[in-house]
Order: structure tokens, then C-alpha cells, then sequence
């Protein structure tokens, strides 16, 4: 993206926002209310502080640690203004709560957010509001029950399926580092897409599938679309709606065949009195297969499921992809955590055991470990919601009503007021007993928190334990010379170049 243009574009949108922004006359509770402080600007409309941003995201600099920065130097709530408009960021764990669980409904996504995202997510269940919202929600939910995946199959089926891919790289390429995040991005794909369609896409065996590149693309523009003004004329579209419609191809497939499967089943169950009752309280193989199962009721149209399936593929793929790429940075740098949660795993699994759910349970330090990554690297960095009507938050702070409001995951979680003075250390010990009782709700806020807290933060955490102990079975895992990664927080938190590290085939008891 030609950096003239952004600027160009950026001062006529600040003129027209100048030119047409109608003053408003105070309300009664703005009056008796604190007026969150605006960031000092130097150029009309607030334009250096926009421009700052959209151009370090265009220069490759941390996006991340730019607004952790401000917030650091102007406080933890404050009004990141620009072109006339409201953007306000909190980072304290009582206004997180109140937005989130407390004043829930007051705080949606909001049609600004529902429209970058259109295209790609349409009304699924991340993109919605109100009942189209509750409906996928509660239809969803049996599906990610801890009973639907407990026993490990499918996770340590796919994780056969990765350690041969790392065992092919490493045979192509002996003694050099390997990009884990790339891989680890393939194989969530392929679990998440089984998981959730019965079906996947085998990204591990092909490097560059169709879909999984039409997915990726579909995603970096659409968190550019957060970044851009104007976006509806500056980002391409013709692309997107091109790789968009290559994903559709493949979900449509899907949703076809398993509602052809669901008209058999509704036909034999007509011709066979009784087996309504006999079926009922069965799990289903699929997450679309419970959705069909409620056809009956809701009348589900293929673009709903198509919706409701991308939505929660976005959600399942990049978080737990996410995870797993940066507990393998972190490790990579602490030969002494390695250890001690290879001895953990001996003691508790064994050497070659494959494990399960059950086995995953009793892993206590890697837990602590598990949940470290998420404080520093949460897989969502950043979400947005919009108020609805005005509100006052816990700390004092006036919203106005349609306001974007943004809480920061990344940033809270590196508070020194919360977690200490080594809060931007990587430090599991601060997990365990001694010191896990002075973390407070809504401190920590990787999976959100709330009414709208992540339905699948359970297969999250069994996928990447799983895994993790599956690698550290196997393979040594150091440091590569000199790399270092790139914070790149899109919609989810990513490295701009990867992350490096290396891999040696080693037995856990050797």
C-alpha cells in the first residue's frame, strides 16, 4: 500500500469529518461524568496520531507495543481520537468487566465492525449481535463440551500428521531452523476444519492449498480494513471476493453433502417409529451436523451455515496456531522450563505414551506454562465493541452512545500494577501456588470473559497440550542464532517473519 495515498486520503477524510461532525449539546450524565483524556495531538483533526499509527503498521514496527506505549505514558483509559471521532481503549480489569459481562448488552460489535467483516464472516456467530447471536451460540455449545473430544483421538491423529511434516523438513534441511508458525497454521487447519465440517483440507500435505491461502488473504485484508480510512475504496475487493468464493466452494460442498445425509436420516426416522427417541441425546459427528440436526426449527439456509461454519474456523485455526507458535518461541529461549516440563511429562505420561485428555489434567506445570504464553502473547490481542447508549464506566469515565470502545488483552495482561514488577517477563512460576491466588477476574482475559467468552477455550487448551507434550517426546527444542520475531497483531497475534526455531529429533528419556 503506497504510503502518498494513505496520507492523501487520510487528510480529505479528516476534512469531510471536520466539515460535517455535528456538536451535540452535553447530556445529563456526560455533565456529571468524567470525559476520558484524549491523546495530545499537534495537527488538526488529530491527524499525527492516525497517521503515527497507519504508518507504523505500513513500515513493519510493532503495532502492539505502539499502543501499549501510549497507553503507558496517558494512562489506562484513554481516547485515541482521530478525524473528530471517539476511540476509546481500556486496559483496567473493572471497566474490561463491565464491558464485557456487566453492561454486556450495552456494548455490541456494532455495525461499523460487522461491515469489515461482511465479505468474508458475514452474520456467523463472530460477527453478530442479538438473536443471530444467542442462536449459533447455544446450538454451538454442545459441540465444544469437553466430552466431544476427550479422549484425544482427533487432536493426536493430526499431531501423527505434523511430527512426520517436521520430520520431513528437518530430513531436507538437517541442522537448520525451522519456521513453526507456518506449520503450526496448517495443522490447526486441518484439525479445525475436520473438527468442525468432517472433512479437511490436508494443509500439512500441501503447503500451499488453495484454501488455506484463499483463508489467509480473506484475513490480512480484512484486519487492514480496521487500519485504512476509507477502506471500501482503498482495499482491493475484486481479490477478496475471488478468494472468498474459492473457500465457499469448498464449504458449500460440504454443507451439501451433510444436508443430503440429514434428509436420510429425517426419512428413515419417519419410517422407523421409535428411533427419535433412541437418537436423542446422541452427540454428533460434526459441528454442522448439530446445526442440521435443528434444521427442522430454524430452517437454516446454506449462506447462514456457510457463515456460521468460517466464523468458527477463523476462531478455532488461528488461536490455537497462535498458541502453539509462541509457547515454541518462549521455550526456545528457556532451556530451563524444557526441562522441567520434559520431566513433567515423564513422570506423568511417559516416554512414548500417547496422551489424553485425563493425562493433560494431571500436567499441572505445563499449564502454568500454557497460561504464561497467554498472559504475554493473548491470540487475540485487541477487540472492539461499540455502545450502544451512553454509559459511565467503574472508573468514572463518560462513553457516548455508538462509540467505538476497545479493550487490549496484550496491554492489561503487561500491567506492572497488576502482575508485578517482572510483568514483561516470561515467567510460569507466577501460576503456581504461591502466587496464582493474586490473580483476579478479568486480569486475565485471553479467551474474553463474559456472556461472549470463547466457546472453545477447553479444545484450545487440549489441543495445544496435547501437542506440546507430543513434540517435547520427541524432539529437543533450542534457540535459533540471532532471530528474533516481529509482532504482527492483526486479528489475531501473529509474527510478521514467522518464528524460528531449532528442532532436534531426541528421545524425552535419553
Amino acid at each position: 500500500m503506497h504510503s502518498d495515498l494513505i496520507l492523501g486520503t487520510t487528510l480529505a477524510a479528516a476534512a469531510l469529518a471536520y466539515v460535517f461532525k455535528p456538536k451535540k449539546p452535553k447530556t445529563e450524565l456526560e455533565a456529571s461524568s468524567v470525559t476520558v483524556p484524549v491523546i495530545p495531538t499537534y495537527l488538526p483533526l488529530q491527524l499525527d496520531g492516525v497517521l503515527h499509527y497507519i504508518l507504523t503498521t505500513l513500515s513493519g514496527k510493532d503495532e502492539m507495543e505502539f499502543l501499549r506505549n501510549i497507553t503507558n505514558r496517558f494512562g489506562n483509559t484513554i481516547n485515541f481520537r482521530g478525524f473528530n471521532r471517539d476511540f476509546i481503549i481500556v486496559l483496567d480489569p473493572s471497566s474490561i468487566q463491565h464491558i464485557l459481562a456487566k453492561n454486556q448488552p450495552n456494548y455490541e460489535k456494532g455495525p461499523e465492525l460487522q461491515a469489515i467483516f461482511h465479505e468474508f464472516l458475514g452474520s456467523g456467530i463472530f460477527n453478530a449481535d442479538g438473536e443471530t447471536w444467542k442462536t449459533q451460540r447455544q446450538i454451538a455449545r454442545p459441540h465444544f463440551q469437553t466430552s466431544e473430544f476427550k479422549d484425544a483421538a482427533l487432536i493426536n491423529r493430526h499431531v501423527d500428521l505434523l511430527i512426520k511434516a517436521i520430520d520431513k523438513q528437518m530430513a531436507a534441511n538437517p541442522g537448520k531452523p525451522i519456521e513453526v508458525q507456518s506449520i503450526f497454521c496448517r495443522f490447526t487447519l486441518d484439525e479445525a476444519t475436520e473438527f468442525l465440517f468432517g472433512e479437511t483440507v490436508h494443509a500439512l500435505k500441501e503447503e500451499n492449498s488453495e484454501f488455506a491461502t484463499s483463508f489467509n488473504y480473506a484475513q490480512a485484508i480484512t484486519a487492514w480494513r480496521f487500519r485504512v480510512p476509507l477502506w471500501r475504496y482503498l482495499l482491493p475487493k475484486k481479490r477478496l471476493l475471488k478468494e472468498i468464493k474459492n473457500l465457499e466452494e469448498f464449504v458449500y460442498k460440504i454443507i451439501d453433502n451433510a444436508m443430503a445425509r440429514e434428509k436420510v436420516r429425517v426419512e428413515e426416522k419417519e419410517r422407523t417409529p421409535g428411533s427419535e427417541k433412541e437418537e436423542k441425546g446422541k452427540g454428533h459427528a460434526t459441528l454442522l451436523d448439530h446445526f442440521l440436526a435443528e434444521q427442522e426449527e430454524h430452517n437454516f439456509t446454506r449462506e447462514y451455515l456457510r457463515d456460521m461454519l468460517l466464523n468458527f474456523l477463523l476462531a478455532g485455526r488461528d488461536t490455537t496456531a497462535s498458541l502453539l507458535t509462541w509457547t515454541m518461541w518462549h521455550l526456545s529461549q528457556r532451556p530451563d522450563v524444557v526441562d522441567k516440563l520434559k520431566k513433567e511429562i515423564l513422570d506423568v505420561v511417559g516416554p512414548t505414551a500417547v496422551p489424553g485428555y485425563d493425562d493433560i489434567k494431571k500436567l499441572k506445570y505445563q499449564k502454568q506454562v500454557v497460561n504464561e504464553v497467554l498472559r504475554l502473547c493473548p491470540p487475540v490481542p485487541f477487540n472492539i465493541r461499540q455502545s450502544v447508549e451512553e454509559d459511565v464506566l467503574p472508573n468514572g469515565y463518560y462513553i457516548p452512545p455508538g462509540t467505538p470502545v476497545s479493550y487490549s488483552a496484550y496491554s492489561t495482561h503487561r500491567l506492572p500494577d497488576l502482575w508485578g514488577e517482572d510483568a514483561l517477563e516470561f515467567n510460569p512460576d507466577r501460576w503456581g501456588p504461591e502466587r496464582v491466588g493474586s490473580i483476579k477476574p478479568f486480569m486475565f482475559v485471553p479467551f474474553h470473559a463474559g456472556p461472549r467468552i470463547c466457546l472453545g477455550q477447553n479444545l484450545a487448551y487440549t489441543t495445544a497440550q496435547v501437542t506440546l507434550t507430543r513434540l517435547l517426546q520427541h524432539y529437543d527444542i533450542k534457540a535459533s542464532p540471532g532471530f528474533q520475531p516481529q509482532n504482527l497483531g492483526d486479528i489475531v497475534l501473529f509474527s510478521r517473519n514467522g518464528v524460528e526455531v531449532l528442532i532436534e529429533k531426541k528421545s524425552i528419556a535419553a
